[in-house]
């Protein structure tokens, strides 16, 4: 994962400055703050993700389960084997899925800002 952050911060800053060099500074401003918005949006999306997966909520969302059924009655069918059963690999992949899905937006919105940054500096030159 390393690899890819260090990838994508390179292929930033490398397509900024030539942005920078070869386009109009009236011109460079649209982009630098929809490239900012983009990537302030992903790094908010990784960071809900990455608090969520902590397990930071589990507390909150046991405590409103528990009023669930404490007001409403569980049908007789959802105490069957068939509804209960949880299967391994389905978790197994839906668990590397979210991890492979955060760290993307996490790196993509890092870059999105390191793009911005770059170009704000070649805005303001």
């Amino acid at each position: 994962m390393k690899k890819w952050l260090i990838l994508l911060l390179a292929f930033s800053v490398i397509s900024s400055v030539i942005l920078g060099i070869t386009i109009q500074a009236g011109t460079l401003l649209p982009l630098i703050n929809q490239s900012f918005l983009i990537g302030l949006f992903l790094l908010i999306v990784g960071s809900i993700a990455v608090v969520t997966r902590s397990g930071f909520f589990t507390i909150f969302l046991r405590g409103f389960k528990q009023l669930k059924e404490m007001f409403f009655r569980k049908p007789r069918m959802m105490d069957s084997d068939i509804v209960q059963t949880n299967d391994p690999a389905f978790e197994e992949k839906k668990e590397s899925f979210v991890r492979i899905g955060t760290s993307l937006f996490l790196t993509s919105g890092t870059g999105l800002i390191v793009f911005s940054i770059v170009l704000t500096c070649f805005y303001y030159l």
